[in-house]
């Protein structure tokens, strides 16, 4: 039953990740530079929490200047990564299962949840784009 698969089976294990010291260029580079709306943000291996593209817009949007070496200056120097992420996390460990993942995803606004091992370290990333790649491929 698809249902009972383990999250870790379907789960992004390459995840580009942040600390939450970090400049907030860091973080625009990686979106920049790569197919992703998310990226995890840890203190060491543990996460806690996630920076979206939505909350860079959100912040570049509420910048009142037209000046774009203003916009650089707020993004390496005025903020970091910590005053502009989400601190509410989903995170399941690598056991649980897909219908566990697919209930939290379809019931709230969220896009991602973190997996980490029996250690409480990232492991991985499930995404709506995760689970609906991996339910086009299994329609029989």
């Amino acid at each position: 039953m698809i249902g009972n698969i383990k999250i870790k089976e379907i789960m992004t294990t390459d995840v580009m990740s942040v600390h939450d010291s970090e400049n907030l260029s860091v973080v625009a580079k990686i979106f920049r530079e790569n197919p992703i709306h998310h990226v995890p943000v840890l203190k060491g291996k543990r996460p806690v929490g996630i920076i979206s593209t939505q909350d860079l817009f959100k912040l570049i949007f509420d910048f009142d200047s037209t000046d774009t070496r203003m916009l650089d200056t707020l993004l390496d120097h005025t903020y970091k990564i910590k005053d502009v992420m989400t601190d509410k996390l989903v995170i399941f460990e690598e056991e649980s299962t897909l219908k566990d993942a697919a209930k939290i995803l379809s019931d709230s606004s969220l896009h991602s949840i973190m997996v980490v091992n029996s250690k409480g370290d990232l492991t991985g990333i499930v995404t709506t784009t995760d689970l609906m790649r991996f339910l086009y491929k299994n329609i029989e």
